[in-house]
């Protein structure tokens, strides 16, 4: 598994050295036996959960362009893409949102067994995580499978420094950018580039969306919980 894992980032094209491929290895081992008794992903098999999810996430290390700095991924999940770009980029600091909590104590789990020192696993919504400390306090956001762009961009951009950029996974033809030039609007946020990648072994398409904050965010966003899933901007 590991050099399937190895030939599928070369042929995404990106560098990633030996200690860090055996890291996501060892993160690799601790899912297969958390999601044997616990439920965290519904790809079982190791090929699918290297390919789908891993290499998913190593698609994003072209585009983040950032050598120190901090990163939100919200809705993390079982840790795709926030822990594996953390494992990728230990010079920035990762703060991985979910609000399930099975999901955040496997990744706190990861954390201490991977003594990774620049993630900090959150069990929370994202509109009730959001303060006036880490308001427009992030460089990177990060967001995979969530929800449609237009409710995600609620969550996130709040979160962004002026300048700062989201980097949405979304799969092919799903014309989701063209359903948010309102929300786009709204948080004085415009969509700069839209990057089409494939898996490296099965071709499955992917567009990843680069959205970039242009002005400060009104603080009545993000809405209170539920409101921006009910009704987008």
């Amino acid at each position: 598994m590991r050099e399937y894992l190895k030939e599928g980032i070369k042929k995404i094209g990106v560098e990633i050295d030996d200690e860090k491929i055996d890291k996501l290895m060892e993160y690799l081992k601790l899912l297969m036996e958390y999601n044997s008794h616990t439920n965290l992903t519904a790809i079982r098999d190791e090929e699918g959960i290297i390919e789908k999810h891993f290499l998913d996430s190593i698609l994003l290390m072209k585009h983040i362009k950032l050598e120190k700095g901090k990163a939100l991924d919200i809705g993390t999940g079982a840790g795709f893409p926030g822990m594996v770009l953390a494992i990728c980029n230990p010079d920035i600091e990762f703060t991985l949102i979910d609000s399930v909590g099975k999901k955040i104590n496997f990744l706190k789990q990861v954390k201490e067994k991977l003594h990774l020192i620049n993630v900090e696993p959150v069990n929370v919504r994202a509109e009730e995580y959001i303060n006036d400390e880490n308001r427009e306090s992030y460089d990177l956001g990060f967001c995979r499978g969530v929800s449609k762009l237009n409710t995600i961009l609620e969550y996130v951009i709040p979160f962004l420094k002026v300048d700062g950029r989201f980097l949405p996974q979304k799969m092919e033809g799903t014309n989701e950018e063209n359903e948010s030039q309102s929300a786009l609007k709204i948080l004085k946020s415009e969509i700069t580039k839209i990057y089409e990648e494939e898996l490296p072994y099965c071709k499955d398409k992917r567009i990843i969306v680069e959205v970039v904050k242009k002005a400060k965010t009104d603080k009545k966003y993000p809405r209170r919980v539920g409101i921006p899933l009910k009704k987008p901007l």
